[in-house]
Protein backbone atom coordinates (compact mmCIF):
# COMPACT_ATOMS: atom_id res chain seq x y z
CA UNK A 1 0.00 0.00 0.00
CA UNK A 2 1.91 3.33 -1.07
CA UNK A 3 -0.05 6.82 -0.24
CA UNK A 4 0.14 9.79 -2.63
CA UNK A 5 -0.39 13.81 -1.77
CA UNK A 6 -0.46 14.09 -5.39
CA UNK A 7 -4.42 14.98 -5.45
CA UNK A 8 -3.93 16.93 -2.15
CA UNK A 9 -4.22 20.86 -2.66
CA UNK A 10 -1.59 22.26 -4.71
CA UNK A 11 -0.89 24.79 -1.78
CA UNK A 12 -0.54 22.18 0.73
CA UNK A 13 1.12 19.48 -1.26
CA UNK A 14 3.58 22.50 -2.09
CA UNK A 15 3.99 23.45 1.40
CA UNK A 16 4.61 19.74 2.52
CA UNK A 17 7.35 19.03 -0.09
CA UNK A 18 9.45 21.69 0.36
CA UNK A 19 10.81 22.22 3.96
CA UNK A 20 12.49 19.61 5.51
CA UNK A 21 15.13 18.71 3.10
CA UNK A 22 16.26 22.18 3.32
CA UNK A 23 18.74 21.98 5.98
CA UNK A 24 22.24 23.66 3.81
CA UNK A 25 22.72 25.52 1.16
CA UNK A 26 26.43 26.25 0.22
CA UNK A 27 24.89 29.18 -1.70
CA UNK A 28 21.89 30.73 -0.05
CA UNK A 29 18.78 32.91 -1.91
CA UNK A 30 18.03 36.07 -1.40
CA UNK A 31 14.64 36.59 0.79
CA UNK A 32 13.97 39.29 -0.83
CA UNK A 33 14.64 37.93 -4.48
CA UNK A 34 12.31 36.21 -7.02
CA UNK A 35 14.62 33.71 -8.93
CA UNK A 36 12.70 31.08 -10.41
CA UNK A 37 15.99 29.03 -10.17
CA UNK A 38 15.08 28.53 -6.74
CA UNK A 39 13.29 25.59 -7.10
CA UNK A 40 12.83 22.41 -4.60
CA UNK A 41 15.16 20.60 -6.70
CA UNK A 42 17.91 23.30 -6.19
CA UNK A 43 17.23 22.81 -2.79
CA UNK A 44 17.25 19.45 -3.02
CA UNK A 45 20.88 19.00 -4.72
CA UNK A 46 22.71 21.75 -2.61
CA UNK A 47 21.68 19.97 0.76
CA UNK A 48 23.02 16.72 -1.05
CA UNK A 49 26.02 18.56 -2.08
CA UNK A 50 26.86 19.30 1.44
CA UNK A 51 26.92 15.73 2.77
CA UNK A 52 30.64 14.57 3.62
CA UNK A 53 30.54 11.13 2.48
CA UNK A 54 28.84 11.25 -1.20
CA UNK A 55 27.29 8.09 -0.68
CA UNK A 56 25.63 8.43 2.50
CA UNK A 57 22.46 11.61 3.16
CA UNK A 58 23.99 12.18 6.72
CA UNK A 59 25.15 16.17 7.74
CA UNK A 60 28.44 17.16 8.35
CA UNK A 61 29.48 17.67 12.63
CA UNK A 62 28.38 19.55 14.34
CA UNK A 63 24.97 18.72 13.24
CA UNK A 64 22.94 15.53 14.79
CA UNK A 65 22.00 12.67 13.48
CA UNK A 66 18.36 13.02 14.02
CA UNK A 67 18.43 16.36 11.65
CA UNK A 68 20.01 13.81 9.18
CA UNK A 69 17.41 11.79 9.92
CA UNK A 70 14.72 14.53 9.46
CA UNK A 71 16.43 15.50 6.32
CA UNK A 72 16.51 12.38 5.00
CA UNK A 73 12.81 12.18 5.76
CA UNK A 74 12.73 15.59 3.35
CA UNK A 75 14.44 13.89 0.60
CA UNK A 76 12.29 11.58 0.72
CA UNK A 77 9.05 13.55 0.74
CA UNK A 78 10.73 15.36 -2.01
CA UNK A 79 11.38 12.48 -4.41
CA UNK A 80 7.80 10.89 -3.96
CA UNK A 81 6.39 14.03 -5.03
CA UNK A 82 8.32 15.69 -7.82
CA UNK A 83 8.67 12.11 -9.17
CA UNK A 84 12.80 12.72 -9.40
CA UNK A 85 13.63 9.37 -8.41
CA UNK A 86 17.22 10.92 -8.98
CA UNK A 87 18.49 10.86 -5.31
CA UNK A 88 16.70 7.31 -4.62
CA UNK A 89 19.39 5.01 -4.36
CA UNK A 90 21.29 7.68 -2.14
CA UNK A 91 18.07 7.79 0.82
CA UNK A 92 17.49 3.93 0.45
CA UNK A 93 21.45 3.24 0.97
CA UNK A 94 21.60 5.68 4.04
CA UNK A 95 18.38 4.20 5.54
CA UNK A 96 19.84 0.86 4.69
CA UNK A 97 23.26 1.59 6.76
CA UNK A 98 21.90 3.12 9.44
CA UNK A 99 19.38 0.76 10.35
CA UNK A 100 21.94 -1.22 11.60
CA UNK A 101 21.92 -5.08 11.77
CA UNK A 102 19.55 -5.05 14.49
CA UNK A 103 17.27 -3.23 12.23
CA UNK A 104 16.09 -0.58 14.43
CA UNK A 105 18.25 2.36 14.15
CA UNK A 106 20.16 2.14 17.34
CA UNK A 107 23.34 3.50 16.70
CA UNK A 108 25.98 5.23 18.68
CA UNK A 109 23.89 8.42 18.23
CA UNK A 110 20.70 7.20 19.40
CA UNK A 111 20.74 7.98 22.83
CA UNK A 112 17.56 9.50 23.00
CA UNK A 113 14.30 7.78 22.04
CA UNK A 114 13.44 11.06 19.89
CA UNK A 115 16.95 10.25 17.60
CA UNK A 116 16.02 6.91 16.85
CA UNK A 117 12.23 7.82 15.95
CA UNK A 118 13.32 10.26 13.60
CA UNK A 119 14.88 7.75 11.91
CA UNK A 120 11.73 5.43 12.04
CA UNK A 121 10.00 8.08 10.44
CA UNK A 122 12.08 8.28 7.46
CA UNK A 123 12.11 4.53 7.03
CA UNK A 124 7.85 5.01 7.28
CA UNK A 125 7.65 7.54 4.76
CA UNK A 126 10.10 5.24 2.53
CA UNK A 127 7.16 2.55 3.15
CA UNK A 128 3.89 5.08 2.48
CA UNK A 129 5.83 6.66 -0.75
CA UNK A 130 7.02 3.70 -2.39
CA UNK A 131 10.98 4.24 -1.92
CA UNK A 132 12.65 1.40 -3.61
CA UNK A 133 13.83 -1.16 -1.59
CA UNK A 134 17.86 -2.38 -1.72
CA UNK A 135 17.64 -6.41 -2.82
CA UNK A 136 17.73 -8.39 0.40
CA UNK A 137 17.12 -5.76 2.88
CA UNK A 138 14.67 -5.59 5.54
CA UNK A 139 11.54 -3.85 4.87
CA UNK A 140 11.27 -0.07 4.86
CA UNK A 141 7.93 -0.76 7.29
CA UNK A 142 9.71 -3.61 9.52
CA UNK A 143 12.21 -1.02 10.36
CA UNK A 144 9.56 1.30 11.36
CA UNK A 145 7.81 -1.70 13.40
CA UNK A 146 11.22 -2.80 15.11
CA UNK A 147 11.45 0.35 16.54
CA UNK A 148 7.86 1.41 17.32
CA UNK A 149 8.05 -2.22 18.76
CA UNK A 150 11.10 -1.19 20.86
CA UNK A 151 9.91 1.98 22.15
CA UNK A 152 6.23 0.38 23.28
CA UNK A 153 8.16 -1.77 25.39
CA UNK A 154 10.03 1.21 27.08
CA UNK A 155 6.76 2.99 27.60
CA UNK A 156 7.49 3.89 31.56
CA UNK A 157 4.50 2.76 33.61
CA UNK A 158 6.89 2.99 37.15
CA UNK A 159 6.37 6.88 37.17
CA UNK A 160 3.56 8.83 36.28
CA UNK A 161 1.14 6.74 34.55
CA UNK A 162 3.47 6.11 31.67
CA UNK A 163 5.03 7.78 29.13
CA UNK A 164 8.19 7.97 26.97
CA UNK A 165 11.61 9.09 28.75
CA UNK A 166 13.89 11.54 26.74
CA UNK A 167 16.75 9.47 27.22
CA UNK A 168 16.80 5.92 26.73
CA UNK A 169 19.76 4.75 29.35
CA UNK A 170 20.30 6.50 33.04
CA UNK A 171 23.85 6.76 31.81
CA UNK A 172 25.70 9.15 31.31
CA UNK A 173 22.79 11.33 31.70
CA UNK A 174 20.55 11.22 34.63
CA UNK A 175 18.91 13.85 34.29
CA UNK A 176 17.64 13.03 30.57
CA UNK A 177 16.90 9.92 31.54
CA UNK A 178 13.83 11.44 34.11
CA UNK A 179 12.72 13.75 32.03
CA UNK A 180 9.57 12.55 30.04
CA UNK A 181 9.80 14.94 26.57
CA UNK A 182 7.15 15.90 24.58
CA UNK A 183 9.34 15.58 21.24
CA UNK A 184 9.85 11.82 22.51
CA UNK A 185 5.82 11.36 23.53
CA UNK A 186 4.73 13.40 20.14
CA UNK A 187 7.11 11.07 17.94
CA UNK A 188 6.11 7.91 18.94
CA UNK A 189 2.49 9.29 18.91
CA UNK A 190 2.94 10.03 15.44
CA UNK A 191 5.03 6.83 14.73
CA UNK A 192 1.90 4.90 16.52
CA UNK A 193 -0.90 6.70 14.22
CA UNK A 194 0.85 6.76 10.94
CA UNK A 195 1.80 2.74 11.55
CA UNK A 196 -2.09 2.15 12.68
CA UNK A 197 -3.40 3.62 9.31
CA UNK A 198 -0.26 2.16 7.18
CA UNK A 199 -0.54 -1.76 8.49
CA UNK A 200 -3.97 -1.34 10.55
CA UNK A 201 -2.45 -2.35 13.52
CA UNK A 202 -5.15 -2.09 16.21
CA UNK A 203 -1.84 -2.08 18.91
CA UNK A 204 -0.70 0.87 17.32
CA UNK A 205 -4.14 2.58 17.15
CA UNK A 206 -4.52 2.20 21.30
CA UNK A 207 -0.68 3.23 21.81
CA UNK A 208 -1.69 6.31 19.64
CA UNK A 209 -5.04 7.21 21.66
CA UNK A 210 -3.07 6.14 25.32
CA UNK A 211 -0.02 8.88 24.09
CA UNK A 212 -2.29 11.71 23.83
CA UNK A 213 -4.43 10.79 27.07
CA UNK A 214 -1.12 10.09 28.88
CA UNK A 215 0.21 13.87 27.74
CA UNK A 216 -2.65 15.29 28.75
CA UNK A 217 -2.81 13.87 32.05
CA UNK A 218 -0.04 15.06 33.10
CA UNK A 219 -0.40 18.50 31.83
CA UNK A 220 1.96 18.39 28.88
CA UNK A 221 -0.89 19.13 26.19
CA UNK A 222 -3.24 21.54 28.12
CA UNK A 223 -7.14 22.81 27.57
CA UNK A 224 -5.83 26.05 25.19
CA UNK A 225 -3.48 22.84 22.96
CA UNK A 226 -0.37 24.30 24.10
CA UNK A 227 2.44 21.77 24.30
CA UNK A 228 4.73 22.00 26.99
CA UNK A 229 8.62 20.63 26.59
CA UNK A 230 7.99 18.09 29.07
CA UNK A 231 8.24 17.01 32.54
CA UNK A 232 10.59 15.28 35.44
CA UNK A 233 9.75 11.90 36.41
CA UNK A 234 11.96 11.87 39.24
CA UNK A 235 10.38 14.38 41.75
CA UNK A 236 7.43 13.97 44.20
CA UNK A 237 5.37 11.82 43.13
CA UNK A 238 6.37 12.37 39.45
CA UNK A 239 5.46 14.37 36.51
CA UNK A 240 4.88 17.35 39.21
CA UNK A 241 6.30 19.81 37.55
CA UNK A 242 5.95 20.62 34.06
CA UNK A 243 8.39 22.69 31.53
CA UNK A 244 6.19 25.22 29.94
CA UNK A 245 8.94 26.39 27.64
CA UNK A 246 7.16 25.89 23.79
CA UNK A 247 9.27 24.75 21.19
CA UNK A 248 7.23 24.89 17.97
CA UNK A 249 7.88 21.01 17.11
CA UNK A 250 6.73 19.64 19.77
CA UNK A 251 2.91 21.27 18.49
CA UNK A 252 3.75 20.08 14.62
CA UNK A 253 4.64 16.19 15.97
CA UNK A 254 1.54 15.91 17.63
CA UNK A 255 -1.05 18.46 14.95
CA UNK A 256 0.58 15.48 12.43
CA UNK A 257 -0.56 12.94 14.17
CA UNK A 258 -4.10 14.39 15.27
CA UNK A 259 -4.71 14.74 11.28
CA UNK A 260 -3.13 11.50 11.11
CA UNK A 261 -5.72 9.64 13.80
CA UNK A 262 -8.51 11.73 11.90
CA UNK A 263 -7.90 10.26 8.66
CA UNK A 264 -7.76 6.93 10.03
CA UNK A 265 -10.70 6.77 12.73
CA UNK A 266 -12.81 9.62 11.15
CA UNK A 267 -13.52 10.23 14.86
CA UNK A 268 -14.35 14.04 14.91
CA UNK A 269 -12.28 14.63 18.53
CA UNK A 270 -9.05 14.37 16.56
CA UNK A 271 -10.59 16.68 14.18
CA UNK A 272 -11.02 18.93 16.73
CA UNK A 273 -7.75 18.39 18.52
CA UNK A 274 -5.76 18.92 15.12
CA UNK A 275 -7.87 22.29 14.64
CA UNK A 276 -6.63 23.70 18.54
CA UNK A 277 -3.27 22.35 17.66
CA UNK A 278 -3.35 24.66 14.41
CA UNK A 279 -4.50 27.31 16.59
CA UNK A 280 -2.34 27.22 18.99
CA UNK A 281 0.87 27.38 16.38
CA UNK A 282 -1.14 30.40 15.38
CA UNK A 283 -1.10 31.97 18.48
CA UNK A 284 2.34 30.43 19.80
CA UNK A 285 4.69 30.57 16.79
CA UNK A 286 3.60 33.46 14.15
CA UNK A 287 4.79 37.04 14.50
CA UNK A 288 4.14 38.94 11.64
CA UNK A 289 2.13 36.60 9.63
CA UNK A 290 5.48 34.64 9.67
CA UNK A 291 7.02 31.40 11.92
CA UNK A 292 8.58 32.58 14.85
CA UNK A 293 10.54 30.43 17.19
CA UNK A 294 9.88 33.10 20.25
CA UNK A 295 11.78 30.81 22.85
CA UNK A 296 15.45 32.09 20.98
CA UNK A 297 14.69 33.72 17.70
CA UNK A 298 14.24 37.38 19.19
CA UNK A 299 17.78 37.37 20.38
CA UNK A 300 18.79 35.04 18.37
CA UNK A 301 20.12 32.43 20.08
CA UNK A 302 18.91 29.46 18.76
CA UNK A 303 21.31 26.38 18.72
CA UNK A 304 21.51 23.89 16.04
CA UNK A 305 18.84 21.86 17.22
CA UNK A 306 16.42 24.85 17.72
CA UNK A 307 16.74 26.75 14.40
CA UNK A 308 15.49 23.29 12.95
CA UNK A 309 12.12 23.05 14.54
CA UNK A 310 10.25 25.67 12.36
CA UNK A 311 11.16 23.91 9.60
CA UNK A 312 9.42 20.20 11.01
CA UNK A 313 6.50 22.34 12.29
CA UNK A 314 5.95 23.47 8.58
CA UNK A 315 5.89 20.72 6.62
CA UNK A 316 3.99 18.93 9.35
CA UNK A 317 0.78 22.01 8.78
CA UNK A 318 1.10 21.18 5.39
CA UNK A 319 0.88 17.58 5.60
CA UNK A 320 -2.10 17.70 8.14
CA UNK A 321 -3.85 20.34 5.68
CA UNK A 322 -3.56 17.71 2.58
CA UNK A 323 -5.63 15.32 5.56
CA UNK A 324 -8.01 17.49 6.99
CA UNK A 325 -9.11 20.23 4.43
CA UNK A 326 -10.79 22.32 6.99
CA UNK A 327 -7.07 22.78 8.18
CA UNK A 328 -6.15 24.28 4.78
CA UNK A 329 -7.32 28.16 5.50
CA UNK A 330 -5.34 28.33 8.56
CA UNK A 331 -2.40 26.74 7.53
CA UNK A 332 -2.24 29.40 4.42
CA UNK A 333 -2.70 31.86 6.42
CA UNK A 334 0.74 31.13 8.61
CA UNK A 335 2.67 29.39 5.44
CA UNK A 336 1.04 31.89 2.79
CA UNK A 337 -0.86 30.76 -0.35
CA UNK A 338 2.20 28.75 -2.16
CA UNK A 339 0.80 29.84 -5.02
CA UNK A 340 4.03 28.16 -7.07
CA UNK A 341 6.81 26.18 -5.88
CA UNK A 342 8.92 29.50 -5.51
CA UNK A 343 6.68 31.23 -3.43
CA UNK A 344 6.12 28.15 -1.51
CA UNK A 345 9.96 27.57 -0.82
CA UNK A 346 10.61 31.34 0.30
CA UNK A 347 7.26 31.33 2.96
CA UNK A 348 8.43 27.65 4.40
CA UNK A 349 12.25 28.01 5.02
CA UNK A 350 12.88 31.64 4.51
CA UNK A 351 10.02 32.99 6.98
CA UNK A 352 12.29 35.00 8.70
CA UNK A 353 14.11 37.61 5.61
CA UNK A 354 17.12 38.41 7.43
CA UNK A 355 17.75 36.59 10.79
CA UNK A 356 21.16 35.23 10.70
CA UNK A 357 22.12 36.82 7.67
CA UNK A 358 25.26 38.86 9.73
CA UNK A 359 28.61 38.53 10.08
CA UNK A 360 28.15 37.05 13.58
CA UNK A 361 25.19 34.36 12.18
CA UNK A 362 25.86 33.42 8.27
CA UNK A 363 23.51 31.29 6.82
CA UNK A 364 24.60 27.56 7.36
CA UNK A 365 23.20 24.25 7.64
CA UNK A 366 21.00 24.42 10.53
CA UNK A 367 19.98 28.16 9.82
CA UNK A 368 18.60 27.02 6.42
CA UNK A 369 16.47 23.81 8.25
CA UNK A 370 14.70 26.99 10.36
CA UNK A 371 14.39 29.24 7.67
Amino acid sequence: MHFSLLAAPAAAAALFTTTAFALALPNPPNPNGNSPSLSAATLASSLISTFPDKSLALLPSPFWWWQSGLALDGLITYTHISGDASHADLLAHTLQTQATPSNDFMTPDATGNDDQAWWALAALSAAEYGIPQPGGSVSWINLAQNVFNEQKGRWDMSRCGGGMKWKISEQPDPIGFHYKSSIANGLFFQLAARLARFTGDAGALEMADKSWDWMVSVGLIDGQFNVFDGTDDSKGAGCVDVNHNLWSYNTGVFLYGASIMFDKTNDPKWKDRANGLLSATQRNFVKDGKLWEGKCEGDRSCNTDQVSFKASLARWMGASAALVPELGDGVKGVLGSAAGAYQAIILVICPIKYWNMTKERPWGTGIEHGR
